[in-house]
């Protein structure tokens, strides 16, 4: 296993994976070198799933993904420097993600696309938000902590209704319930085809096909192997099925099985 920087960004199958992965071992030395917390901008679920490619093929742990609450989908990768055992021990201030709560002022529920298209609006890179978590009355934005004054002092309308921004500490997060349903099965093994089955209720058969059609990804990368093992805690969407969470992996059953719990989200 190549574990040099070149074999590293081999991962990469483009340019702008190949771009990141070296972002990702730049960040790990700044940490090292300088003893201090480094991180990258907000991640999608494909580029996380690089990054935890590229951390287990160097053996190392440091990496860190976080996005500012336990359930972000968006979240940056951190490096943390040798005397914080983990991101507990980070002061807030040096987080590099902050939040703001914006209210809106109309009778029309404003969408994630109509925050996300306002930020848009004011030149913001897609890298720079996190999270946009809606309510009835506005939403908490996860942001880049170095823009979040301009947006705070530029953001006045998304759609057609007037808002107000404040700074919101991330202990005052208010996410939104995940509704879904809580599956409980056994299976013989951690395959992909055999989560499916238990996500979806479907045959094996008919999960074995979804995966070579190229509809199953399992946080952000599509699979091609119906027999892939999965880890607690990965995302895992099937075209014209939905969205489900390998939540838990527990023990074995009396006749040796696996069991685990899987939430299909509704």
């Amino acid at each position: 296993m190549d574990t040099t920087r070149e074999g590293i960004l081999k991962l990469g199958k483009d340019g702008e994976e190949r771009l990141l992965l070296s972002q990702l071992l730049d960040k790990q030395r700044q940490a090292r070198r300088y003893q201090q917390l480094a991180a990258t901008f907000f991640l999608d679920l494909h580029q996380q799933a690089l990054c935890r490619q590229a951390m287990a093929r160097l053996g190392q742990g440091e990496a860190v993904l976080a996005g500012g609450f336990p359930q972000a989908e968006r979240r940056c990768a951190l490096f943390l420097p040798d005397y914080w055992e983990s991101l507990d021990q980070a002061p807030p201030e040096e987080l590099p993600f902050q939040a703001l709560r914006v209210e809106a002022r109309g009778t029309k529920e404003l969408t994630h696309r109509d925050y996300l298209g306002s930020l848009m609006g004011l030149g913001i890179r897609r890298e720079m938000v996190g999270d946009i978590l809606t309510g009835p009355q506005g939403a908490d934005l996860l942001l880049m902590g170095e823009i979040v004054p301009y947006v705070a002092q530029n953001l006045q309308k998304v759609g057609n209704a007037p808002v107000a921004c404040t700074p919101l500490p991330l202990s005052q997060l208010e996410p939104p319930l995940l509704k879904v349903k809580v599956l409980r099965d056994t299976v013989a093994s951690l395959r992909l085809d055999a989560v499916l089955t238990v996500a979806f209720s479907i045959s094996r058969g008919e999960a074995a096909e979804l995966v070579r059609r190229g509809l199953v990804q399992v946080d952000g990368l599509e699979m091609t192997k119906p027999d892939r093992p999965v880890e607690q805690g990965a995302r895992i969407s099937a075209r014209g099925k939905g969205k489900a969470i390998l939540y838990a992996v527990g023990g074995l059953s009396k006749k040796g099985r696996q069991m685990i719990e899987v939430h299909k989200l509704l």
